[in-house]
């Protein structure tokens, strides 16, 4: 399976903002080097689907709408998913490949469903950590 570029900032934007508890869109931007305006467009989805909250004015930015172990990785990529993107809109005409694609997706909709941003963001941290340890000068 292959994230979308959408999922892909959606996620390492949401990681960051799980990471320091709140942060400007501005500062997200720059420290994960995601394009500001696409940025902007993809926080806008996910607070319409509840899993940002955000803070208007000169000191606003993002912070998580619920903790970091009750969001399912699932539930982000449902949020920044293309319209139409979904397994009934498949190009197969015939009924056995419609078959094995809604049970792939079934399968991969429960194994998504499981993993949460909280165990990404310790892995992220546990990475981070074993990279630092390994820098020499």
């Amino acid at each position: 399976m292959r994230l979308s570029t959408k999922a892909r900032y959606g996620l390492r934007a949401l990681v960051h903002i799980a990471h320091r508890g709140y942060a400007s869109a501005q500062a997200i931007a720059e420290q994960q080097a995601i394009p500001a305006r696409y940025l902007e467009e993809i926080i806008g989805e996910l607070r319409r689907a509840g899993l940002v909250v955000g803070k208007r004015g000169p000191r606003g930015g993002y912070r998580l709408a619920r903790p970091p172990g009750e969001i399912a990785v699932s539930q982000v990529l449902a949020a920044l998913a293309h319209p139409g993107q979904d397994a009934g809109s498949a190009t197969a005409h015939d009924e056995i490949s419609v078959l094995v694609e809604r049970a792939v997706d079934d399968r991969l909709e429960a194994a998504l469903g499981d993993l949460r941003l909280e165990q990404l963001l310790g892995e992220a941290r546990e990475r981070h950590r074993r990279s630092a340890a390994n820098y020499v000068i």
